[in-house]
């Protein structure tokens, strides 16, 4: 018996060496291959040296989620906290109704930081947040960027576009990445009320895009002051193809048309069959993004087809057109949008534009450490370049006058 005994007690021994040695193992795997600072892209000297100064957290290691750093699968974590994860502040949005000129509705969701703010209210730096295809105000990534521009002493937005954010559609137009009559209207109508206040727009995933169209459409006439656009689709040729392989039609695909039936098409379904040239049944039906975009957006917005629309929506091109500083963050490692898409050289040339690229992070996932439900390295870029830009303007040296 006492043989017994003596001989589990070294196989369990043996396992705990086993297991301590493949965690070791794993930790130095981790800090050797997986920690790194972010490659940064910037062509424009002055530029640089001004986000070498304002951001440090770019001088330091990014340390991804140490028990998940595929990003397919902190992809798919961020999409499960979003949804699942209740985060306790001490604010509440207060919701406006803008009425667009087709007289469609979009829901904006303020939070004016009256009592932390040391600015005048008409004066106060205002910071509008664009989610991503699907999202709205009360993702916790968005959740997350309010909190700290409300601890940075500033004002925040939320821009949820048609049909979502629980505002129902009034007609039976929805949201297209490529146009940016919405967008206008928003940005005007802050003006109206606030003309004096600094605006800075971040915009993630198909937010991110909408807002690159808008910054290329306008230019310097945009009534921005900075912009940071984080997990944009540059090619939607490539990322369509990439997603649409397996497992990504899987993880990604199908999610994130599940989310567009539960939180837009169903509750919307009536107001979108009075279009003439929409089936509904058959938009219902689609399984994939690109089958989503021929049903819906295609005939919603006049395209001839999905090829033409995606065509449309490329950003490879278009660089040139930005004239206010952006910030653009990617992971390499992001299911949606390959790495061989981010037409780096074509940023490295360009006056207004920085890339931040980190080899982890998935897409709009960036998790860091240990929780996944903490704000995360991205919400740090954030918080240090919105406070960047809008110290800067007060200082009246805009980054946007930089030059070579």
């Amino acid at each position: 018996m006492a043989d017994l005994d003596s001989t589990r007690y070294i196989s369990d021994l043996n396992q705990a060496w086993v297991a301590l040695g493949i965690g070791l193992v794993y930790v130095i795997y981790y800090i050797t291959f997986v920690v790194k600072k972010p490659l940064i892209i910037c062509g424009n000297p002055r530029l640089r040296d001004f986000i070498d100064t304002n951001l440090p957290v770019l001088n330091e290691d990014y340390w991804p989620l140490f028990w998940c750093l595929n990003g397919k699968f902190q992809t798919l974590l961020k999409g499960v906290t979003n949804k699942t994860v209740r985060i306790s502040v001490n604010w509440t949005y207060r919701r406006d109704v803008l009425v667009t000129p087709d007289g469609g509705e979009i829901c904006l969701d303020w939070v004016d930081n009256d009592k932390k703010s040391l600015h005048l209210r008409d004066e106060r730096p205002t910071v509008i947040i664009v989610p991503g295809l699907s999202g709205s105000s009360g993702e916790v990534y968005a959740i997350h960027m309010v909190e700290l521009v409300q601890k940075l002493g500033y004002r925040s937005v939320v821009f949820n576009n048609r049909g979502l954010g629980g505002c129902r559609l009034k007609t039976p137009r929805t949201f297209c990445p490529k146009n940016t009559e919405d967008f206008r209207t928003v940005v005007q109508h802050i003006r109206k009320d606030y003309p004096n206040a600094p605006l800075f727009a971040l915009g993630a995933s198909a937010g991110g895009l909408n807002l690159f169209h808008y910054l290329a459409d306008y230019g310097k006439d945009c009534q921005l002051n900075g912009a940071m656009i984080v997990s944009v689709l540059y090619e939607m040729f490539a990322s369509t193809k990439n997603l649409e392989t397996f497992p990504n039609v899987l993880l990604f695909n199908q999610t994130l048309i599940r989310d567009l039936h539960y939180d837009m098409l169903l509750p919307n379904q009536d107001i979108l069959r009075t279009h003439k040239n929409l089936d509904v049944n058959s938009i219902l039906q689609a399984r994939t993004v690109r089958q989503f975009h021929t049903r819906l957006i295609v005939p919603t917005f006049g395209y001839k087809d999905w090829k033409q629309y995606y065509r449309d929506c490329n950003l490879t091109g278009l660089m040139h057109k930005i004239k206010i500083p952006t910030l653009f963050m990617n992971a390499a490692d992001d299911p949606f949008t390959p790495l061989s898409s981010i037409p780096i050289e074509e940023m490295r040339k360009e006056e207004n534009v920085i890339l931040v690229l980190t080899s982890h992070g998935g897409h709009c996932g960036f998790m860091e450490g240990v929780l996944p439900t903490q704000s995360g390295y991205m919400c740090k870029v954030f918080s240090q370049y919105v406070n960047a830009i809008f110290k800067n303007d007060e200082q009246n040296n805009r980054v946007n006058e930089f030059e070579r």
